[in-house]
């Protein structure tokens, strides 16, 4: 969306009563998806998705705004608010899942690779972009490791379909019982990605 657009757009949009208080704030579609943007580069994804697309586990196979070589033509608001599993491991293990899944729960209109997100909508309040870039750096570092090792050709969809079991199930679940058998099962999956835990730690996360 252009700089007139937007403005148009804003000058358009009369919030109603309730919209003007607290912490309340304005922002356009557009906004959103590059905030979206630069949240995940906060986290390390450009190392990961690298990575996992050069295996064939890239989340935009068979979609239609895909260019080959370039690119993704036409962002939209659903597909910068997903999460793959290996981005929500990297979420839950820095305890930013909650929040950004609140994030994207305010924002109208998401859809499976596309969006009927109006222009401009209203949020409770921004997230601050974090800056844990080395931490997916080493989780994108033992991926390519763990794959080059498992001579399984789909190793890469089948990991983060367990990765996002687990964690879709942590985030539903509330029994002690459950959440100690998921965390274990977690880790246990994710044993063997040493250079993030050792970046983890470093890091003291």
């Amino acid at each position: 969306m252009g700089d007139k657009n937007v403005n148009d757009a804003r000058e358009m949009f009369v919030p109603h009563k309730e919209n003007t208080q607290g912490d309340q704030h304005l922002t356009t579609k557009e906004e959103l998806i590059q905030f979206g943007l630069k949240y995940l580069e906060g986290i390390g994804s450009p190392s990961i998705c690298q990575v996992c697309i050069l295996h064939g586990g890239s989340c935009c196979t068979g979609c239609s705004h895909l260019k080959q070589g370039v690119g993704c033509q036409q962002r939209n608001i659903s597909c910068t608010a997903w999460l793959c599993g290996f981005l929500k491991f990297i979420f839950h293990e820095t305890g930013l899942l909650s929040e950004w899944d609140s994030f994207w729960e305010q924002i109208p209109g998401k859809d499976f690779r596309k969006d009927s997100t109006p222009p401009v909508v209203v949020i409770n309040k921004w997230l601050e972009t974090p800056s844990v870039q080395l931490l997916g750096e080493a989780f994108a570092k033992d991926l390519s490791k763990l794959i080059m090792e498992s001579n399984q050709f789909d190793y890469v969809i089948r990991l983060h379909a367990d990765l996002d079991f687990y964690l879709d199930r942590l985030n539903y679940y509330k029994s002690p019982e459950a959440l100690v058998i998921l965390e274990t099962g977690l880790k246990d999956l994710t044993k063997d990605f040493h250079y993030f835990h050792s970046a983890k730690e470093k890091m003291n996360i």
